[in-house]
């Protein structure tokens, strides 16, 4: 079997987490007989190591091979380990490989051995001189071991090693020992190399590479210049060498304010000394620093977990299971209460906390808080309330913001309790409110969710006024933000509504489609303080987010009208009698192409000499913007020079040429608004970040910011800033904080993310 194998792939835990977990996958899913995959897990984390695991196990592929250190070993170790078991003629062991192509990988193997050579460099050009090759390390132009494919057929036994004592560029290294006395070659690769493929070698990699050179120099000359070369690193080294140094410095840097330098350093000393705690809080303290709140807050979690982990031994999954079982059944949990939380929540959770606390049995209450990436201190304060055991508190934290359906669904799962309490952590309950709704549910056994009476509601069922006798009514909807269910509920809310907005409503649809009740209990009343985390995160400035789960609403439960223009009556009556799409931002095509058939020849001519009142005109207009009939609308637009339209046309308007990158005409729109509506703001931002007048968007951002803390739109355009500017560092903390914030609309690279320690 072994002989019909060409490549042996080699992954080791060295790399990036996201890096390794895409070549892992993509490796695992390759149909050739010739590649075998030799894994390394060189202790890390029991999450990570659980990953490798499961694909491992998953892909039944007896050409898989992997082998865990209890201690960490290093890269350059690991290499080594895995080239005496490996039997493919050729090795590749790369860090990442992004789009990686299984039938470009054939023909580059096909190509290797038609032509064979010690190596093969992929699309890089490798230096001459031996302190070429140094500076090259120092200022990041060598290539990192993914470009690196080596034939050991060639290669003596005693030459192919890695060097152990590097942190970086153990391909370039050994690269650079062969070149001289081996044929190489530079060939097209079987993957996209990214930009950022090259690694900086450190001060201790630099003097290796420098110790290499002096070992292969041939002439005094050389030596020379690399002795004077070593003499200079040693001095630049000043005495940095030592752990306890890299330690000492990493907190001076961060205490003088270069999160960026900190950082750096504290990632070798942790290398070197995995799980010091000291160690990881500089680096938490670091990455704080640099608002990569997400990966500190899991950072912290590792930290605080890992003594309950060693008592443990680390429980394999199904053991761990088991044990959450019992503990679960031995508590006898009778309500579970679930919150999700975001943003700068930490203020609002902990006072609905305090109102919790009074109206529940702390016995037999648990609270589920879903951390949906705060970037305040939230995750410090749960995990303080899961430590002091508050209400058996358990805490599901997640990377990015899931949404308030995705996140009930977790909370759903995770519960053991017969009764559910969903909550947002704007809500304040009285003392009462968990024995009034339980109560409810004995009413009839067909009801499936009860729901208070609210302060401040848009749902009719629920308003305090007018008051009524009865003890309860039955309604078709429910408020969100405060509801109990069954943990035997069979529905689940649909997740396609991201964030927020009609998820609720599609849920209380769910019910009633399954002839379940919604019942409202009118002798308690729950106080919410409405948007206090949207009003925080901004939602109400992009008015987008709410037509477009309206439109997937409408289209799930096909309640669309029918798009049809009456016969009779003027133009402006038509219009308004076939009435707006669902998503008027983005209209739906069967309503579009109702207006355009209309829009005949005569029509037009008929609407351009009509004389029409405001109302009529602005009916027309309105239809007009939506259908996007861009000829017609610019000339009905001179007619609206004495009218002002109210702020949801003028917001239709802006969001109309804001995507059409007609400035002018946003402009125009947002001075008749003035200060109208804080989503015009928005938009100025946007065209000012857009043109790069920074010294009007710079005050404008941190004015916004100040109302709006969580906004993932406005992290956004900090970071548009930054990257306009060439601050492509900066940029990318504030891309990423979007994209913790709101990972639906904001993209960004997982690598702002990555976990190592």
């Amino acid at each position: 079997m072994t002989d019909s194998i060409q490549l042996s792939i080699i992954l080791t835990t060295h790399a990036k987490s996201n890096h390794f977990n895409s070549l892992l996958s993509d490796a695992l899913k390759f149909n050739g007989n010739q590649f075998e995959v030799i894994v390394i897990n060189d202790a890390v984390d029991v999450v990570n190591s659980r990953f490798i695991e499961r694909e491992v196990n998953q892909s039944g592929n007896d050409r898989v091979f992997l082998y865990e250190h209890p201690e960490p070993k290093g890269r350059g170790l690991s290499l080594n380990e895995a080239l005496v078991h490996a039997s493919g003629s050729l090795v590749w062991a790369p860090l990442r490989a992004d789009r990686l192509n299984e039938s470009l990988l054939n023909e580059a193997i096909r190509r290797f051995k038609a032509d064979p050579a010690a190596f093969w460099v992929l699309d890089y050009n490798l230096p001459g001189s031996a302190l070429e090759w140094v500076h090259a390390a120092e200022e990041g132009d060598l290539p990192d071991d993914s470009c690196l494919v080596w034939n050991r057929n060639i290669i003596k036994a005693e030459d192919f090693y890695f060097n152990p004592f590097l942190d970086h560029l153990h391909g370039a290294e050994l690269a650079f020992r062969l070149m001289k006395e081996n044929v190489w070659y530079k060939t097209d690769p079987f993957f996209v190399v990214a930009d950022d493929q090259s690694n900086h070698a450190g001060f201790l990699d630099i003097k290796e590479f420098l110790y290499t050179s002096l070992r292969l120099s041939e002439t005094d000359e050389e030596r020379a210049g690399i002795l004077q070369e070593l003499a200079n690193s040693d001095e630049k080294a000043n005495n940095k060498v030592s752990d306890d140094e890299y330690l000492l410095q990493a907190r001076h840097l961060l205490n003088q304010g270069d999160a960026n330098k900190s950082l750096e350093l504290i990632n070798k000393f942790l290398k070197r000394n995995p799980g010091h705690k000291e160690g990881v809080r500089i680096k938490i303290s670091s990455l704080e620093k640099l608002r990569r709140h997400v990966e500190a807050a899991e950072l912290k979690h590792l930290l605080n977990k890992r003594p309950e982990l060693e008592q443990q031994g680390q429980l394999p999954i199904e053991e761990e299971k088991s044990e959450i079982e019992k503990e679960r059944k031995s508590q006898k949990t009778k309500l579970s209460v679930v919150i999700p939380t975001t943003g700068h929540g930490k203020p609002l959770l902990e006072e609905a906390l305090l109102k919790l606390e009074e109206a529940v049995d702390a016995e037999t209450t648990e609270l589920i808080v879903i951390d949906n990436a705060s970037i305040d201190d939230t995750f410090d304060y749960v995990e303080q309330l899961k430590k002091n055991s508050f209400l058996n508190a358990k805490v599901i934290t997640n990377r990015a913001n899931r949404g308030f359906a995705a996140s009930v669904n977790q909370g759903i799962e995770a519960a053991s309790g017969d009764f559910i309490l969903v909550m947002h952590n704007d809500v304040l309950l009285q003392k009462s409110s968990v024995d009034v709704l339980k109560k409810g549910f004995s009413i009839s056994n067909k009801t499936a969710l009860v729901a208070p009476l609210l302060n401040k509601t848009n749902v009719a069922a629920q308003k305090r006024e007018p008051a009524e006798d009865k003890s309860h009514v039955f309604t078709g909807r429910a408020d969100s933000c405060c509801f109990m269910i069954k943990k035997e509920i069979p529905v689940r809310f649909d997740e396609e509504y991201r964030l927020c907005f009609f998820e609720m409503d599609d849920f209380c649809r769910q019910l009633t489609e399954q002839n379940l009740e919604i019942m409202v209990v009118r002798d308690t009343v729950v106080e919410h303080r409405r948007g206090g985390t949207t009003q925080i995160m901004g939602v109400n400035l992009n008015p987008e987010l709410k037509w477009r789960n309206r439109g997937r609403f409408y289209r799930k439960w096909n309640t669309k009208r029918e798009r049809v223009i009456p016969k009779n009556g003027s133009h402006p009556e038509r219009f308004q009698k076939l009435g707006a799409p669902d998503n008027p931002m983005d209209p739906d095509s069967e309503w579009v192409e109702t207006v355009q058939k209309y829009l005949t020849n005569e029509v037009r001519t008929e609407i351009l000499r009509g004389k029409w009142s405001e109302e009529e005109l602005l009916t027309i207009v309105l239809t007009l913007l939506i259908a996007d009939e861009r000829e017609l609308l610019r000339t009905l637009e001179d007619r609206m020079e004495n009218i002002t339209p109210d702020s949801s046309l003028l917001i239709l308007f802006i969001h109309y040429y804001f995507k059409k990158n007609i400035y002018s005409r946003c402009k125009h729109y947002m001075d008749l608004a003035g200060e109208d509506h804080p989503v015009f703001d928005l938009y100025k931002l946007k065209i000012y970040t857009a043109d790069k007048e920074f010294d009007k968007a710079v005050p404008l951002l941190n004015d916004l910011l100040e109302q709006y803390p969580s906004c993932p739109e406005l992290f956004y355009l900090a970071g548009e800033m930054y990257k306009k500017s060439d601050d492509h560092g900066e940029a990318k903390s504030f891309f990423a904080m979007a994209n913790q914030l709101d990972p639906y609309r904001f993209q960004t690279e997982d690598s702002a993310f990555d976990i190592k320690i």
